[in-house]
């Protein structure tokens, strides 16, 4: 059965991949974002991507090798995955239900969108590969990767299709803020308190 599922999920993978690649080499095509609901577009894309998740997580649950004793790296990747997940839900509260599936309700650039463009990704790539890494299964770390690569491409399909839509506020917004981590943000937030404190503790000393 984990054999069907993998081989499912890695031509779902595949497939999906080639398609967004072709996407973002000639926009015609219009994989993602599809052109709208019913198109041969989203029949296709949904097609293949609901298909390259469940085979994810069902290969997971398959293919999970027990636990002998306590393990670090699946600790610490379950801990990973579960709060990727949480956060990914959060991702979609902020975005707002009508502008999930690249709706266009308005262009959202504040809270965590002021730190990445797609928050999404950002936390279903980590939820992935941390559920591969705690099952510990080459074939869950092998399917998952295809699945982290079909969410880079998709984020960047995406792109023109949200100049497009939202013109300069976007090109600004892009030029701001990264398109998954923003590290150069975080090392600034984080020198902001830590810099503050160590004036304050040798005035203290003084």
């Amino acid at each position: 059965m984990s054999g069907l599922v993998l081989v499912l999920g890695i031509m779902a993978g595949v497939t999906l991949s080639g398609l967004l690649a072709c996407t973002i080499v000639n926009e015609e095509l219009r994989i993602w974002p599809t052109p709208g609901k019913g198109s041969w577009q989203s029949r296709i894309f949904w097609t293949l991507f609901r298909t390259l998740n469940v085979a994810t997580l069902a290969l997971a649950f398959l293919d999970w090798q027990p636990w002998e004793g306590f393990s670090l790296e699946r600790g610490l990747g379950a801990t990973l995955s579960i709060a990727s997940f949480a956060f990914y839900g959060w991702a979609c509260y902020a975005l707002g239900r009508r502008n999930l599936y690249c709706g266009r309700a308005g262009l959202v650039t504040g809270g965590i969108y002021s730190w990445t463009r797609n928050p999404q990704y950002a936390a279903a790539i980590p939820a992935y590969l941390g559920l591969a890494v705690a099952s510990n299964s080459i074939a869950v770390f092998a399917i998952a990767l295809l699945l982290t690569l079909s969410f880079v491409l998709m984020a960047v399909a995406e792109e023109h299709w949200l100049e497009a839509a939202y013109g300069a506020d976007y090109r600004r917004y892009r030029r701001e803020v990264a398109r998954f981590y923003n590290w150069r943000h975080a090392l600034a937030v984080l020198k902001e308190e830590v810099m503050p404190a160590k004036e304050n503790s040798e005035e203290a000393r003084l």
